[in-house]
């Protein structure tokens, strides 16, 4: 027993430059991991050119990342996250100087799928798999050298790292959702306080009254854009939320709940601004509160843009008050507690295995390096394919007559450079009206436009969006997007007309590959490039249908119906005088 008690200690001295704790021994590790691991993340993510991005040239994930968040106002809270994230981490830092270096092997699994997805990005050029890549080498860098006390430590400030990258491709998917569900939520508040009102889709009008005549839309007329859904606010109040819940709610379950509760909260300062614009409306008229319309564009009034606050004011407002409910009394204490309120200790963590831990760094060192060999030897020369469609409609289909119809001044400025587009009008012996158009995109990936996105721009409302399926002639069955649309006019007597249309679209690939979709026709795009070698160039069809002009509340179903017919069975014969067989 007295051999034990007399026996040295292992090497966890604090003090490392001891010669007990071997300084130099300790000193290498130290030293490689203060400076190798920044300077290898910098190569990889601020050196290395990595994808186009909107600016002509290839640029790395993050100097591209600071160029296109800072085009965006939407997304330039973006900018802020890493500032966030850098004061996080250093709110534990007297935590972090106890932690001891115990770092784990499994931190090579994040690191080895971080710079997996680094090289599909790469291959695919295509920024969103270069994000994923920064989360996952940095938690496989901390894992691997530092230890999963490291890992727990620093979780919050990791996932609170993921706010930074702007979230684009649910701008639309989310922001579609939610904007009629704010126009039905803000009619409910109407209605309940005697303000009588209906929505359809993303529409918001005053309700008919037959004692005094008016009809839908007489008072009020507004529709719910995506500007107006909450979705540009949402990921703000998310961050806010996050960043709220873990400085001043102590328990997991207030915290998750304090997160969820952002996005009924965004909403619901959408609902109070569409309220806000809907009173000015009433009160002033609709130039006062919501602006004037010139042309396809619509003009914000100052009162519009006051109201706009009015989301963030509510949902902060609910944000502070839900906290106050769920855990109030701690929130000082808490606030205390993440501000580093314990006294430093002397010295530094222990390295608990100096030869292991020096292992751990030459490998979070050398797998990146070994990536960027990899991507340097990755053809990524951009060889574009042969397009699936022939850019020529017939002027005689059927019954069909047709009449070239140019492309207007207005689509050659928003159309990128190269894009390329046919267009034809129809007429029916029957009457029906038509207009069909393929649009070819140019050299730049991702140059073809959701309708769902310029359609509300021109002044239309879309209400409805489906997905059919129509069987060719020639036996090839495809997918097509059905958007149901409607804009309101008033004539000089009062009376409130209503255009409604039919607009079905879908997707062509180089090797005749069809989608309903506009993101799925994206993710082909990059799958294929990266796993096949196809470069494709995608054409979009779209076939447009004219409903005949009726009164406000008094439209005919059975007219959509027939027109969706029609427009099935002009696809079936039209698409295969254009779609390459493959």
């Amino acid at each position: 027993m007295a051999t034990e008690s007399t026996r040295p200690p292992a090497v966890l001295s604090t003090s490392p430059d001891s010669p007990a704790a071997g300084g130099l021994r300790l000193k290498i590790p130290r030293w490689l991991a203060l400076w190798g691991l920044p300077a290898v993340f910098a190569v990889l993510f601020l050196a290395w050119p990595y994808q186009h991005w909107e600016f002509g040239q290839r640029f790395s994930v993050l100097h591209g990342w600071a160029k296109w968040v800072s085009k965006y106002a939407d997304w330039q809270f973006c900018l802020l996250v890493p500032l966030l994230v850098g004061w996080l981490v250093w709110l534990r830092r007297e935590e972090l100087r106890k932690l001891p270096w115990q770092g784990d092997w499994r931190g090579v699994l994040p690191l080895a799928a971080g710079l997996f997805f680094y090289w599909l990005g790469y291959k695919a050029d295509t920024g969103y798999p270069g994000f994923l890549a920064v989360q996952l080498v940095l938690a496989g860098m901390i894992l691997l050298v530092f230890g999963t006390a490291w890992m727990r430590a620093l979780g919050f400030a990791w996932l609170f790292l993921f706010f930074t990258w702007p979230m684009q491709p649910l701008e639309d998917s989310v922001a579609s959702p939610l904007r009629p569900k704010t126009a039905a939520m803000a009619a409910t508040m109407l209605n309940l306080v005697g303000k009588p009102a209906v929505s359809e889709g993303s529409a918001l009008q005053s309700a008919p009254d037959a004692a005094q005549g008016r009809q839908t839309g007489d008072l009020f007329s507004l529709d719910v854009d995506a500007k107006c859904s909450g979705i540009n606010s949402l990921f703000a109040l998310m961050m806010i939320s996050a960043l709220l819940g873990y400085l001043a709610l102590k328990h997991p379950r207030s915290r998750l709940i304090l997160f969820i509760c952002s996005v009924p909260l965004a909403v619901a300062g959408n609902v109070v601004r569409l309220l806000l614009l809907v009173a000015g409306t009433l009160t002033f008229g609709s130039e006062f509160a919501v602006g004037r319309r010139l042309g396809d564009h619509q003009e914000m009034s100052p009162f519009h843009t006051f109201a706009g606050f009015a989301v963030f004011g509510v949902a902060l407002g609910g944000m502070f008050a839900l906290c106050w409910l769920l855990e109030g009394r701690e929130m000082k204490s808490n606030l205390k507690r993440h501000g580093g309120g314990s006294t430093a200790t002397e010295g530094r963590a222990a390295i608990l295995r100096p030869n292991r831990t020096l292992a751990q760094i030459a490998a979070a060192l050398l797998l990146p390096l070994a990536a960027l060999g990899i991507c340097a030897r990755t053809d990524i020369s951009f060889h574009v394919s042969e397009p699936g469609v022939v850019l020529q409609l017939p002027l005689s289909l059927g019954d069909y007559q047709g009449r070239e119809f140019d492309m207007t001044a207005q689509e050659k400025n928003v159309l990128d450079e190269g894009v390329k587009l046919v267009r034809n009008t129809y007429g029916s012996q029957t009457g029906r009206q038509l207009m069909a158009t393929i649009i070819l995109s140019g050299l730049v990936k991702r140059s073809l436009h959701r309708p769902e996105v310029c359609l509300p721009g021109q002044g239309w409302t879309v209400t409805n969006s489906t997905h059919i399926p129509v069987r060719l002639d020639d036996g090839r069955e495809i997918t097509v997007t059905l958007l149901r649309i409607f804009h309101d006019k008033e004539t000089p007597d009062g009376t409130r007309l209503r255009t409604r249309a039919l607009n079905l679209y879908w997707y062509i690939g180089s090797d005749g590959t069809t989608c309903p979709e506009h993101y799925e026709h994206i993710l082909l795009t990059y799958l294929d490039s990266v796993f096949r070698n196809i470069q494709h160039r995608w054409s979009m069809a779209s076939i447009y249908v004219p409903l005949p002009e009726q009164t406000v509340g008094r439209e005919d179903p059975l007219i959509e119906l027939n027109a969706l017919e029609d427009a099935r069975s002009f696809i079936a014969k039209l698409a295969p005088s254009f779609m390459v067989k493959h």
